[in-house]
């Protein structure tokens, strides 16, 4: 503890957060107890008398303390005789009103977050999955195998859908998936296909039952072998 006289009749003590804990004192207690704030001021009179070999039964009641950012304390006290130590222990509450609470809680809180920021590594935020193109599937009915040969040399010059092909009834259905397609990338086949099926579905309903009671001949890459016919 340092101990610093002022002007002959005032004394002014700096405790730091450590030496006040080692009195056995916690500075929060000491804000909002007032019995453990008598405790402390008695504590440190204690220390001054000991230290500067005075008799401080006379000192007035504190002049000022002061909460440094760092949590030292200053406390300052007067020494007019005519006041006993009984009326500084009076005037103790005092401390409240010169510590501003809210600068002590801003305090607080800043060193609470820095502490969590060096104890906790940053947390990489995950990222976001590109969202999945909505299905574009549409199945192509087809009385003659030679009609499906002719749209798929023709209406495909470029980017091939997935493909399977199916038997039912004597009817050729050819299953498209257009999925992740532009619509560049679909044009030759919107503007071409007209020509050749005889009919389209896009309800996923009748997709299923095509698949679900038609025979299968070519599971996958139908478009790929129908071009080479």
């Amino acid at each position: 503890m340092e101990i610093e006289h002022i002007g002959g009749n005032k004394i002014r003590c700096a405790l730091t957060e450590q030496e006040i804990r080692s009195l056995g004192f916690d500075i929060d207690e000491i804000i909002g107890d007032s019995e453990t704030t008598q405790e402390f001021m008695r504590a440190v009179l204690g220390l001054v008398e000991e230290q500067e070999h005075i008799q401080v039964d006379g000192f007035s009641p504190m002049v000022k303390a002061e909460l440094m950012q760092d949590h030292s304390m200053a406390i300052t006290f007067g020494a007019r005789k005519d006041v006993s130590f009984r009326d500084l222990m009076d005037t103790v509450s005092h401390i409240m009103s010169q510590l501003d609470p809210e600068h002590i809680e801003e305090q607080k809180k800043k060193q609470k977050t820095q502490q969590k920021a060096k104890e906790e590594k940053p947390k990489q935020e995950k990222p976001k999955e590109p969202k999945k193109p909505e299905p574009m599937v549409c199945a192509l009915r087809f009385a003659a195998l030679e009609h499906m040969c002719q749209m798929s040399r023709v209406c495909f010059p470029g980017r091939v859908p997935r493909s399977s092909l199916y038997k039912m009834e004597e009817q050729y259905y050819l299953l498209l998936d257009f999925t992740g397609f532009t619509k560049e990338e679909m044009r030759p086949f919107a503007f071409g296909t007209v020509e050749y099926d005889d009919e389209h579905y896009s309800d996923m309903g009748q997709i299923a039952y095509i698949k679900e009671h038609g025979s299968c001949i070519m599971k996958k890459h139908a478009i790929e072998t129908l071009m080479e016919l």
